[in-house]
Parts: structure tokens; sequence; C-alpha cells
């Protein structure tokens, strides 16, 4: 009897664990690729040799709970993105796989 009860909690533990981190795991594979704020690094020159600045994508809350990224402009086709952040209507968050 003793070994059916230890196994029966941990079918519980194991249960409830999946329960409570399910959730968050669907949630963090689950982001939209269109949500994916950048960080930028701009050049003056296709050999990216000389840096004119930096700049960042804004994450946007409309009405009804709509959320986009604002890109900033940039005066020069020579840059580099390095995804920063998943936009969403909690906030900025960071997946773990980055």
């Amino acid at each position: 009897m003793n070994r059916m009860k230890r196994f029966a909690v941990a079918v519980a533990a194991g249960l409830a664990t999946t329960v409570a981190v399910g959730p968050a795991i669907a949630l963090v594979q689950s982001y939209d690729p269109n949500l994916i704020a950048y960080s930028y690094v701009y050049y003056a020159d296709a050999e990216k040799t000389e840096v004119l600045g930096y700049a960042w994508d804004n994450c946007v809350s409309g009405i009804g709970g709509h959320v986009w990224v604002q890109k900033p402009y940039i005066p020069t086709p020579y840059y580099d993105e390095t995804p920063a952040y998943v936009c969403s209507g909690m906030g900025p968050w960071l997946p773990p796989d980055w």
C-alpha cells in the first residue's frame, strides 16, 4: 500500500506541474513573429565601417488590447538588426530561447 501511495503522489505532482507550467510554455512558443521588436545599428556605408547611430523598436498598445511594433526611422539602407524582445498584451517579454 505504501508503494501505491507514493505512486499516486508522484502522479499528482506531475499533473500539477504540467497544469501550472503547460500554459506558460504554450504562450512562449506561440508568439507572433510580426511582434518581434529589434534593436538597430545603422551605418553610413555598405561595408558598415562608420556607425551613424542606434535605434529601437517600441511596443504600442491600442484600443481593445491590439498590440503592434512601431519601427523607428532609419536614414540609411545599411543597418544590422538584432531581436530584442517580443511585444505582447502584457508588455514586452524575452523568449527563453534567445
